[in-house]
C-alpha cells in the first residue's frame, strides 16, 4: 500500500484521507466508524474539519496525532469556496482540490505523470475560484505556491483513533464492581424485593362476571357503529399544497450533481441531471476498464448505484433526500407572469421557452386541474444564482438541473403555479 504521508518543515502530514461532510446532529466518531470500512488496513483514524470528517488507517502509513495536510490547506486558501492546488513534494506531488467547502481530493502521486494526468481531469469541472500547480506544466491561469509556504504548522486538526475499547472496557470494569458491591450490601432485602414470597390472591367471580359482560357490551357497540359509519371522500392533494423551497432545491441539486461528477480515471462524464429525488450522471468509456468505476464508487461515492447500459456506458445514481415542503400558490395570472418573466430573461440577455399549461391530479374518485407556467432555460449560472430570477413567485418548483460537459451550461426546467 502507497504511503499516504508528506514532510513539510521537518513535520509529517497525512495525505489521502476519505472525506465525507457530517450533516447536524450526527455523532463524528460513529459515523468514522460506519465509513472506515471505505480505508484499507484494520487500524484507522479519524479528524474532524469544519462540517466534514476526514478517515485515513495505518496501512496508508497515518499515526496518531498527525496533522491533516488538505485540512491546513484548505485554511489557507478560505478565501475561495472551490480551489484545485498541486504542490511538488520530496516524494512525489501532492493534489488537493475542495468544491463548495468540501474536501473531493486529497492525494500523494508517486510519478509526476499520473499526478499531472489526474490534475487535467479534475480542470474538466467547472468554476474552480483558484487553480495552482507547478510552474513546468504550464497549467492556464494557474499560480506557483511552494506547500512550505502556504501550510503554517499551527494546526489544530490531528489524527485520533477511531475505536475507544480501552476506555469503555475499564469503565465497564468499574460499573461492574460498583453494581456488585450493592449488591452485596443490599443482597437481603433485594433479594426479597426480586423474589418476593408468594401471596394468595382471592378472585371475586361476581365482579369478573360483570366486566366481561361489560367488555362485551362495548364491543358490541363498536362493531355497530364501524358497520353504519360512512367513509369521507378523500381530498385530492393539489401539487401546490407541497412545495419545497427553491433555493434548498437548487443547493441540493448543485451539491448532488458535483458529488457525482467526481473524476474517474478513463472515463468521461457527458452530463448529469437531478430531478424529483434522484440525481444521476452518464459516464462514457475512453481508456478505462468497467471495474475501475466500481471501485471508485465504493471507495469515494457511499451511497451511490451503478447501473451498465453496456460497457462503455454507465450510470451513476444517487437518491436524494426529500426536502419539507409547504403549501403555496401565486397571486399572479399566467398571462402577467409569462410577460414578467420574459422581460426578465431579455433584460439578462438570455433565451427562454415561457410557456402555459395545466397539470392534471387525480384522486380517490377525483380530478382537479392545476393553472402552471412553465419555463425551460440554459444558461451558465450555478443553479442558486439561477432560482433567484424566481424570488418574486412563491409557488415555484425547480423541476428539473442538467449539467451538459459538452456546452458547459447548465440546463433548468422550473414549473410555477398560477390562479
Amino acid at each position: 500500500m502507497a504511503s499516504q504521508v508528506i514532510s513539510i518543515e521537518r513535520k509529517k502530514y497525512a495525505t489521502g484521507l476519505f472525506w465525507q461532510p457530517v450533516s447536524g446532529g450526527h455523532n463524528a466518531r460513529g459515523l468514522a466508524r460506519s465509513l472506515s470500512k471505505f480505508v484499507p488496513g484494520a487500524v484507522k483514524y479519524f479528524t474532524e474539519y469544519r462540517s466534514m470528517i476526514g478517515i485515513g488507517g495505518r496501512a496508508l502509513g497515518h499515526q496518531s496525532r498527525m496533522p491533516s495536510a488538505a485540512a491546513e490547506i484548505n485554511d489557507a486558501f478560505s478565501d475561495y469556496n472551490s480551489f484545485l492546488a498541486a504542490f511538488a513534494v520530496r516524494n512525489g506531488f501532492y493534489i488537493v482540490s475542495v468544491r463548495n467547502g468540501v474536501i473531493i481530493q486529497d492525494k500523494l502521486f508517486s510519478d509526476e505523470a499520473s499526478a499531472k494526468a489526474e490534475y487535467e481531469l479534475l480542470t474538466g469541472l467547472p468554476d474552480w475560484g483558484l487553480l495552482i500547480a507547478p510552474g513546468g506544466w504550464s497549467v492556464p491561469r494557474a499560480e506557483e505556491k511552494i506547500l512550505s509556504e502556504v501550510v503554517s504548522g499551527d494546526t489544530k486538526y490531528y489524527l485520533m483513533p477511531i475505536g475507544k475499547f480501552g476506555g469503555a472496557f475499564v469503565s465497564l470494569a468499574m460499573l461492574g464492581a460498583l453494581l456488585f458491591g450493592i449488591f452485596y450490601i443490599f443482597r437481603e432485602p433485594l433479594t426479597h424485593i426480586i423474589n418476593p414470597p408468594a401471596q394468595k390472591v382471592e378472585i371475586d367471580e361476581a365482579a369478573r362476571a360483570a366486566y366481561v359482560k361489560k367488555l362485551e357490551e362495548r364491543d358490541s357497540a363498536l362493531l355497530s357503529a364501524a358497520k353504519t359509519a360512512i367513509p369521507a371522500p378523500a381530498a385530492v392533494v393539489m401539487p401546490y399544497d407541497n412545495i419545497p423551497d427553491i433555493s434548498a432545491r437548487a443547493r441540493m441539486c448543485f451539491d448532488a450533481i458535483t458529488f457525482l461528477m467526481q473524476v474517474i480515471p478513463g472515463w468521461t462524464q457527458a452530463d448529469a441531471e437531478c430531478e424529483d429525488n434522484v440525481a444521476a450522471a452518464h459516464l462514457h468509456r475512453r481508456f478505462g476498464v468497467i471495474t475501475e468505476v466500481y471501485e471508485f464508487v465504493a471507495n469515494n461515492m457511499p451511497g451511490v448505484e451503478i447501473i451498465e447500459n453496456s460497457d462503455s456506458d454507465m450510470v451513476l445514481v444517487l437518491e436524494l433526500d426529500e426536502i419539507p415542503g409547504q403549501s403555496r400558490l401565486a397571486e399572479q395570472d399566467a398571462d402577467t407572469a409569462i410577460r414578467n418573466i420574459n422581460s426578465v430573461f431579455q433584460t439578462m440577455g438570455h433565451d427562454a421557452d415561457v410557456r402555459r399549461s395545466i397539470e392534471t391530479v387525480q384522486g380517490a374518485g377525483a380530478m382537479a386541474a392545476a393553472n402552471i407556467v412553465l419555463v425551460g432555460a440554459a444558461s451558465a449560472l450555478q443553479p442558486m444564482e439561477f432560482v433567484k430570477i424566481f424570488e418574486d413567485y412563491d409557488a415555484v418548483l425547480l423541476s428539473s438541473v442538467r449539467w451538459s460537459a459538452s456546452s458547459k451550461k447548465w440546463n433548468y426546467e422550473v414549473k410555477i403555479y398560477v390562479k
